[in-house]
């Protein structure tokens, strides 16, 4: 049976099956087995990991443990108790009428911050004028309707992580500021910090940097060193505001502490860089990559309820979740008439009733001809049952969402 326990709890002879650590990003850790010593205890809580998963029939047992089943059910209730509130993402346009909009827009992201990433490496000048334009261009989309630049986010190549990550996260920075509310201007900066923090990666020697599988510990420690290489380049390009510099050098902090590069707690990190590590906690666990196999996104959600109070803050997960629609875009349903569907756009009414697209029917097992349908609507005559793992249906999202 496999249970969730506290690292204080941990004794040698436990077998761990998952070090639940998904939130440390590019860890080197073997995310399995046997604890040897107590010497091995004190390593993984050193790393800030609080809580693993053990393999009681591999291992010794513990008393007074939820089992991953019931965790699951724990997050669960609370993605649902999440799904209460109301969408607060208001389309003043179709998504059709956006996406060609967005489509432009996000072709332009991904030759302009592949362009920077070579003229940096080059020690060649930012050209801050064409990334603010492109900033503006993308909070003008997602305030007209985020589900366009949503849609673009989910269909990636897994052997261009780097570069899709960077524009997925300027996007989900723009949603979720969208969703709080935040002012014109500090949505921009924080969107252009999303959209930036990763370009002191490519100060990071390419044997580590493009590694087909997990660093080994000097790896990872160099591999840190990107957030710093960030944040200094930052600093020394003129146009450049104090919280964009921010956003990019706090994505991997963490409020216990355990993040990197400063270890800084809750109160040391500003609104924007506890956005940032979730956002970018979520498009990191979502996306398929050479050694990693992405989540689905409401699986991802839940991870991010799990991980909440302890390494991501609480209050803004939920915000999150709420600005993504427990069902976000791109995520594959099943629904009460059997047939599998994309959600292709949220609900204006309710969380639980997105705008879907029928692709499968999981009793005949067959690909069926695409309806799209909108669940908020009385003649809809479906709903949505539960989420499922496009991976077990060998089905491809993103050849749906467009």
């Amino acid at each position: 049976m496999i249970k969730k326990i506290s690292v204080n709890e941990l004794k040698p002879g436990m077998y761990v099956s998952d070090l639940n650590c998904d939130w440390i990003p590019h860890h080197t850790y073997n995310k399995e087995g046997r604890i040897g010593d107590l010497a091995t205890i004190s390593e993984i809580r050193k790393r800030g990991i609080t809580e693993v998963y053990i393999d009681t029939e591999r291992g010794l047992d513990t008393e007074d443990a939820l089992t991953a089943v019931e965790v699951d059910r724990q997050n669960e209730e609370s993605l649902l108790r999440a799904a209460e509130q109301k969408p607060d993402q208001q389309a003043s346009v179709s998504v059709q009428e956006e996406l060609r909009k967005a489509q432009k827009l996000h072709t332009e992201a991904r030759g302009l911050v592949s362009n920077v990433l070579k003229d940096v490496k080059l020690g060649r000048a930012l050209d801050v004028d064409a990334f603010d334009q492109l900033a503006d261009g993308m909070v003008d989309s997602v305030l007209r309707n985020h589900n366009a630049l949503a849609a673009l986010g989910r269909i990636r190549e897994k052997d261009n992580y780097l570069l899709e990550h960077s524009i997925n996260l300027a996007v989900l920075m723009g949603i979720f500021a969208r969703s709080l509310k935040i002012d014109r201007q500090t949505m921009h900066q924080a969107v252009l910090g999303a959209m930036l923090h990763d370009i002191g990666k490519v100060m990071i020697p390419d044997t580590v940097l493009h590694k087909p599988g997990k660093l080994n510990d000097d790896e990872f420690q160099v591999m840190r060193q990107h957030v710093v290489f960030s944040r200094e380049l930052l600093k020394q390009t003129p146009g450049i505001s104090d919280l964009t510099i921010l956003v990019a050098a706090q994505h991997h902090e963490r409020i216990d502490g355990s993040g990197y590069p400063d270890g800084l707690h809750d109160c040391d990190i500003c609104r924007e860089g506890k956005m940032c590590a979730i956002a970018d906690v979520y498009d990191a666990i979502t996306a398929d990559r050479v050694y990693h196999k992405g989540m689905s996104p409401t699986a991802a959600l839940k991870k991010l309820l799990e991980w909440s109070g302890s390494h991501l803050d609480e209050v803004l997960v939920h915000r999150f979740i709420r600005s993504m629609g427990i069902y976000p875009v791109g995520t594959l349903v099943q629904l009460k008439s059997e047939r599998l569907a994309v959600v292709i756009e949220a609900s204006e009414s309710h969380q639980r009733t997105p705008i879907v697209k029928t692709v499968y029917h999981a009793r005949l097992k067959q690909f069926i001809r695409p309806e799209v349908i909108d669940l908020s609507r009385p003649t809809a005559q479906d709903e949505i049952v539960r989420a499922v793992d496009p991976a077990l249906w060998k089905i491809r999202v993103a050849d749906f969402l467009l």
